[in-house]
């Protein structure tokens, strides 16, 4: 078969499914466009943001009871956050290995001051296995002075409580029940935090 009988073939079939050829054309071009176009503010940098506490607190649709858990306080003796019924409780699950538990203390030692005589509570719960003297060494190096101190170096309050990864914060109402939950990092001196007591304070 010469090579023009082979074109005029060729020819044929194109025309015959022309409209098949357009068609993956066109649906191949989307595709590419889709996956491969270049954002229209290119060139400019990007900035990675954070979710606000707003964002990231989870409100329980019914209040938790709380597990029981065996605290200490910095001198060994038995801790309770029963003992704190009466007040809301702010609950901070953190470890002295823990970069952003580090960032966020100053931030909850300035909300305990703002809420010191507003009835709520909070409560640093340090789950570091080296216990409480290292524990209070590094709040006393941080100037932490407002909050109050509990320790647990089995970390079973931390299992009690169904925690995935420090730091992790605990709301509790004035009866011990958790209306809610943050896990990870957050501005706990923020206008949004302070809306929330707030409101709670409030009911």
């Amino acid at each position: 078969m010469s090579s023009q009988t082979s074109l005029s073939q060729f020819v044929r079939f194109v025309r015959r499914h022309a409209w098949r050829v357009g068609l993956i054309v066109f649906v191949t071009g989307a595709v590419a466009v889709t996956l491969y176009s270049k954002p229209a503010e290119e060139g400019k940098p990007r900035l990675e943001t954070k979710a606000g506490f707003s964002a990231k607190f989870v409100t329980h649709a019914a209040k938790k009871p709380l597990p029981e858990m065996a605290l200490q306080n910095a001198d060994g003796s038995a801790a309770d956050l029963a003992a704190l019924k009466g007040d809301m409780v702010l609950v901070n699950f953190w470890a002295t290995w823990c970069a952003p538990c580090r960032k966020e203390m100053p931030q909850l030692d300035a909300l305990a001051a703002r809420y010191q005589d507003k009835g709520v509570r909070v409560v640093t719960l340090s789950v570091d296995r080296s216990g409480s003297k290292k524990g209070e060494a590094f709040l006393d190096d941080l100037g932490v002075t407002h909050v109050t101190r509990f320790y647990d170096p089995s970390y079973k309050s931390a299992r009690a409580a169904a925690l995935i990864g420090l730091p992790t914060t605990l709301l509790l109402d004035r009866n011990g029940f958790e209306i809610g939950r943050l896990a990870g990092e957050a501005d706990w001196d923020a206008p949004d935090v302070h809306a929330l007591l707030d409101r709670y304070l409030a009911r």
